[in-house]
Formats: structure tokens, sequence, C-alpha cells
């Protein structure tokens, strides 16, 4: 594909550097495979187009529902019908270092992350770029860097508290470019020394960017959604709820108008971080065709029965029923991505409710405050408001089943069962061995002393 003849990517490339003219000097012709990551960067030409490389691997990756797809195969509210021997080896449990979205996401990420420190090397010694710019590119890098790192985290790691003092392995952490061979035999993290370089960077990231929505850019506001989602997912109620709480009352964001209009329409005012993708980066086929019943049969992801009980029992009126899945004979499925393109959402308002209904639950704000979260969200599915339920129990079943149904089939699930320590992760426990991915063939042939996933 070659991105700088998409019109997409330069468009992202030239805003994410806020470059005027020198934007059109970007038009030789480089291949994303082409783009080295430890090319020489000596002027803003150089920074952007390793920019519009960085951005264009993520696309591949999070645009294209990897790890999303694969996690929902792990967590149980889909049932895999197809042949693809790599979502076979993740629907029976049994992934090996082989398994193909996994390692691919592995090897994708660490060649952004790697573009990304040697563009946050060479900025000082960059003269064509203002020291506001630079602060900008050093603030995107730092989100992205701290985001590709994170989702790994929560694949290729056991929760956070697996073990009591989290030093259980987490995930390389690369901060510095490396070239050729040179620095890439490097071990594995502690999970509580990956949670800590991910939360500088993204509060790095946040004091670096402007909040001015651009979508599939970072800015201050998605590196607030994500630091809520970190710090959500080890379990640090205080400041996953005062991140989501920014974002709650800092009015930019509300719910679309139908639950449909966040998956349909780019720029919606749901969207806090999305991939903006076009008919040109083709990436947004793969998570499409998983879920897309075609004239050829059924997709290769169909409704669970246990997730088919859940929507079952939500009120008739329920627009998620007739929004977010189809029914196809015996079969139901997914039809948020039911589309020809569409910018896929990496994070969005509703999840900030969620977190911010049970983080607040759990420091103890007042169940009013925890309700009304809940009942936007089902406002807007066009289920009653419940101002009813009360007591923390039931409350957490609440906010539990209406995330369910509301994040289905966005890899939500997977990460929410691990994180409240379920028992019945498809049959597994939430530290079972199984549930991690291996770390990839390619890492260890070049890094064989890395310690492997059992």
């Amino acid at each position: 594909m070659n991105i700088l003849l998409n019109k997409g990517l330069l468009t992202l490339a030239c805003a994410s550097l806020l470059l005027m003219s020198a934007c059109s000097d970007v038009l030789d012709v480089r291949n994303e495979g082409q783009l080295s990551t430890e090319a020489a960067l000596s002027d803003a030409r150089s920074v952007n187009v390793a920019m519009s490389g960085i951005y264009s691997s993520l696309q591949g990756t999070l645009g294209s529902g990897i790890p999303a797809s694969p996690t929902e195969a792990l967590a149980g509210d889909i049932v895999y019908a197809g042949s693809d021997y790599g979502y076979l080896e993740i629907w029976t449990q049994n992934m090996s270092l082989f398994t193909p979205s996994f390692s691919g996401f592995w090897d994708n990420s660490y060649r952004g992350i790697n573009a990304i420190n040697n563009v946050i090397a060479s900025l000082p010694d960059i003269k064509d770029l203002t020291e506001l710019q630079k602060s900008q590119i050093e603030g995107e890098c730092k989100f992205l860097r701290g985001i590709m790192t994170f989702e790994m985290l929560r694949i290729w790691g056991h929760q956070y508290g697996y073990k009591a003092d989290n030093s259980h392995p987490g995930v390389i952490l690369r901060t510095a470019p490396t070239r050729g061979t040179a620095g890439l035999a490097i071990g594995r993290s502690t999970v509580e020394d990956c949670y800590a370089q991910v939360i500088a960077d993204l509060k790095s990231a946040e004091s670096l960017l402007p909040d001015t929505k651009r979508d599939g850019y970072a800015n201050k506001s998605a590196a607030l959604a994500y630091l809520a989602r970190v710090y959500f997912q080890k379990n640090d109620f205080t400041n996953a709820y005062a991140y989501a709480d920014q974002l709650v009352k800092g009015g930019k964001f509300s719910l679309a108008a139908t639950p449909r209009d966040v998956f349909y329409k780019g720029g919606n005012s749901e969207s806090i971080f999305q991939m903006a993708l076009t008919t040109q980066t083709n990436s947004f086929g793969a998570i499409r065709g998983m879920y897309q019943k075609t004239a050829f049969g059924e997709p290769p992801f169909t409704v669970s029965p246990d997730f088919a009980a859940a929507l079952d029992a939500s009120p008739s009126t329920d627009l998620r029923k007739q929004q977010y899945i189809k029914q196809s004979g015996s079969f139901r499925y997914c039809t948020k991505y039911d589309t020809l393109i569409a910018n896929v959402n990496v994070i969005r308002y509703a999840e900030i409710l969620f977190i911010h209904a049970e983080a607040g639950l759990e420091i103890g704000k007042p169940e009013s405050e925890v309700l009304a979260d809940v009942n936007l969200i089902r406002k807007r599915a066009n289920v009653p408001e419940d101002n009813a339920t009360t007591g923390k129990a039931a409350l957490l079943d609440l906010i539990g089943k209406e995330r369910r149904l509301e994040m289905c089939f966005e890899g939500d699930r997977f990460h929410y069962l691990k994180r409240s320590k379920s028992s019945n992760i498809r049959g597994l426990a939430w530290n079972d061995n199984k549930l991690l991915a291996k770390i990839p063939s390619s890492e260890v042939s070049g890094n064989p002393g890395i310690e492997l996933n059992p």
C-alpha cells in the first residue's frame, strides 16, 4: 500500500504534525514495508513520513479489529465456526507461538514502537519544526506508544494482581530506538513496571497534547480516556474515577443519538479516539469479515447461546437488539461492522460512563450518581431507566449486564472478566495460563533468552 499516495493518510500525517506548506513536500513514493524504523530523521519532511507510517501501523492492528476480534473468541460471547487455523487455536484455547492474529499484533506493535522511539530521539535536532510542533509530535508518540504497550500487556501478561507484588512477566519495554539487531535481546519487564511505563507515557501525552478533536488523531481527551481505562484495568478505582470524571464533567462528549450512529457516523459526539479508515487503507475488511453475513453464508463469528440469553433478558424495546444484532435463520450475528467502511472505535464515551459508574461505586460515590451514568446508556438504548436498584452487589451486577450488552464484540468482555477475576471465561478461571497468548516465534528466534508464557 503506498501510504503517501493515500489521501486519508497524507491528511493524517499533515495534521498530526501541524505542518503547513511542508505537507506538500511529502509526495515521494514510499511503501509502508519500506518505511525504515531506523531512518535518519533530519527535518520536518522525514518526521512527517515516519508519523504517517506509525499511524498506518496502528490502523493495521486496531483498525482491523486486532486484538478485539481474537479476544472475543476467548471471552465467550461468540461462537467461532470458521476454518482459519489461527482462530481455531484461539477458540480451542490452544494458542501457539505461531497464532497469526497475536503474533502479527506483537510484530506490528513493536515495529511501530521502534519508529516512535526513533521520532522521539530525533526531535531535539529537527530545526524546521517549532517547539509547539515538537511538543505535539512527542505527545502523539507517547500516547501511541502507551496504548500499544498496554494493549499488548493485556494479551501477554496475566491480570494486575495475579501476584501480590505484580512481579509476573508483562511485555518488553522498548523506549529507545534500535539499530539492526543491537538492543533487541531484552527481557520482559514485570507487569508492575509495564503499568508504570504506560501511565508515564499517557500522562506525558496528556500534558503535551492540545484538546482539539480530530478523528483518527491523538489528543488530550484520548489520553485522559486511556488513563481511565488503564487505571480501571488495574483496579485502581480512585484514579480511574478521577480521569473518567474529567471527561464526564468536561462536556466535550456525549452519547451518539442512537446505538448504531457511533459505528456508522465518523466524527460523532461519542467517539474519543477512532482509527479513521478509508476505502484505500483496506484494514476494516478484516473485522467486517469476521461478523458480516454475506450471500455466501454465515460469518465466522455468531452470537453464543450465553450472550443470546443475556440479550433476550433485556426489554423488547432495547434498540441494541435491532441495531447491534440481526437474526438469520437459527443464527444471530453482530452488525456493528456491517458496512463498507467505518471508523473503528478504539475508546468511546460509553465506556467512560461505565468506568465512571463502577469506579465511583467502588470508592463510595452516591448510588444516585452511579445510576445516572447507567441510565444515560439505557435511555439511549430505549430501555426504561432504573432508579430502584440499590446496594453495591446489585449495582455491580446491573453495570456488568449493561456493559456487556453495550460493549459487545468490541474486545471489551475478555478484559472485563479478567479484571473482575471471573471463574468462568469459557470454562477457565481468570488466571489460567491458557488465556495468555504465546510469545511469537519471531521474537523467540531473535531473542532466545526471553521468558516464555506457559
